[in-house]
Formats: C-alpha cells, sequence, structure tokens
C-alpha cells in the first residue's frame, strides 16, 4: 500500500509558528486556516460537527477524516485541547473565578472543565493557577 507523499506549509495560529505536514487526503491550507480561526473565534459556542462540515461544503465523514488526517487529532479533540489552552492562558493571567473561566472557554459547568483539565494538563485548574503565576 503506498503511502501519502506529505506537503509542508506554513498555517498562522496553529501552535504558534511550527509548520504543519499536510498529507494526501486532508483539508487544503486554506481551509483548515479557516476552520481553525473559526474554532478560536467561537470557542465559548456549542460547536458542532455538521457545522464545521458545512462551513468547509463536505460530509461529516469525509470532514472529520481530512480534519485528522491534517492535524492528527480529531476534530472534537482539537475543539477541547483550544479551549485548555485558552483556559491555561486565562488562568495564569487572570484573577477570574474558575467557573466564570469555564464558561468563558466554552465549557458546560465547571466540574466538566475540571475534568476535561486535568486530562489534558495533569493538575487541577486551581494547582495550575498557583504554580503559573
Amino acid at each position: 500500500m503506498a503511502t501519502a507523499t506529505p506537503i509542508i506549509t506554513q498555517v498562522k495560529g496553529l501552535s504558534g509558528s511550527e509548520a504543519v505536514t499536510f498529507l494526501r487526503g486532508g483539508l487544503p491550507p486554506r481551509l483548515l486556516h479557516r476552520i481553525c480561526e473559526y474554532i478560536d473565534a467561537n470557542l465559548e459556542q456549542n460547536i458542532k460537527l455538521d457545522h464545521l462540515a458545512y462551513l468547509a461544503r463536505l460530509s461529516k465523514h469525509h470532514f472529520s477524516r481530512a480534519f485528522k488526517r491534517s492535524l492528527g487529532v480529531a476534530p472534537h479533540a482539537y475543539l477541547i485541547g483550544r479551549r485548555i489552552d485558552r483556559a491555561c492562558t486565562l488562568l495564569s493571567m487572570t484573577d477570574m473565578p474558575l467557573v466564570e473561566i469555564a464558561l468563558t472557554v466554552g465549557f458546560s459547568d465547571q466540574s466538566h472543565f475540571a475534568c476535561r483539565f486535568r486530562q489534558q494538563v495533569g493538575m487541577a485548574p486551581s494547582a495550575y493557577r498557583w504554580t503559573h503565576r
């Protein structure tokens, strides 16, 4: 079975200024950048896979596969990761209450936020706040 030839390109806003590998079968760089910008701009919203696929003008299944092929993670995992990244910034730079941060970054409640935060970061949000001040 032949493997896809990688195409290296730069996409601003994805993990700083690192180059991201795009494989055949993934989303075009411009479209991927637009989708990622949409996610970042709407983190507090309930972003559905249906809507992301609609923005890309692809079926849900095709969009999900192409997104994962492009970034190495499923759309939902990417969304959760971006929410956690934004929460880390808010935790270290503001004195906002945890419940407010949870709602600001798009989690339904503080409990869900704390659970996902611990899974991704390895410590509770409050512990992260105190170690990153």
